[in-house]
């Protein structure tokens, strides 16, 4: 503006100059931000996959394995414990929700990043619902089989894997955390936003 005002003969050219930087640097962010946001796409689809993968094996084999006597074979043993049935029950909601991950995460690559950026805030907690859900069911298929024998050792097991999203959950966000306390009253809560 005081160049402007200065020489106005110039006001044109410095208004271009503007106009190609402006453009210059938005396409640069949106490059450096699609090419962000599709390396996390290309990795978020590659642990979906993995989990449905894991649960998918899962589903077939039961924890106790299947029934042989007559009348009943091919059944799961323990298909009437309450275990085995939070069992089945959290390892088929990581299973879907991993598969919505995955098939989200193959779509978004078909669109712009505006789609990639909007969908990943979504992903993400779909795909933290099935790291918990398949944890639950680690635990449950491993209490239903261990319960009858050993239950302090089905009950430690259960405690463990439990607390290991907790823990997870705190050390991803323990930088946040951080800044937090650091802050106090100062810290804006709409900052999470935009990281």
């Amino acid at each position: 503006m005081l160049i402007s005002k200065a020489n106005p003969g110039d006001v044109s050219l410095l208004h271009n100059l503007h106009v190609q930087a402006k453009r210059a640097m938005t396409d640069a962010s949106r490059k450096n931000a699609k090419s962000l946001t599709q390396t996390y796409t290309s990795n978020t689809s590659l642990v979906a996959i993995l989990i449905a993968t894991i649960t998918f094996a899962a589903a077939f084999t039961l924890p106790g394995g299947y029934n042989n006597e007559a009348g009943s074979e091919g059944l799961p043993i323990m298909s009437r414990k309450f275990a085995f049935q939070a069992f089945l029950i959290s390892d088929v909601l990581a299973m879907c929700s991993s598969f919505a991950v995955a098939f989200i995460c193959i779509i978004a690559r078909w669109e712009d990043y505006e789609f990639l950026l909007y969908y990943r805030s979504f992903t993400k907690k779909l795909m933290w619902f099935a790291y918990v859900t398949t944890t639950t069911a680690f635990s449950t298929g491993l209490y239903t089989v261990l319960a009858p024998h050993v239950h302090w050792l089905a009950i430690a097991i259960c405690l463990m894997v439990a607390l290991l999203p907790i823990l997870t959950k705190l050390l991803g966000e323990w930088p946040m955390l951080k800044l937090r306390i650091k802050l106090g009253k100062d810290f804006n809560s709409d900052f999470l936003d935009m990281v």
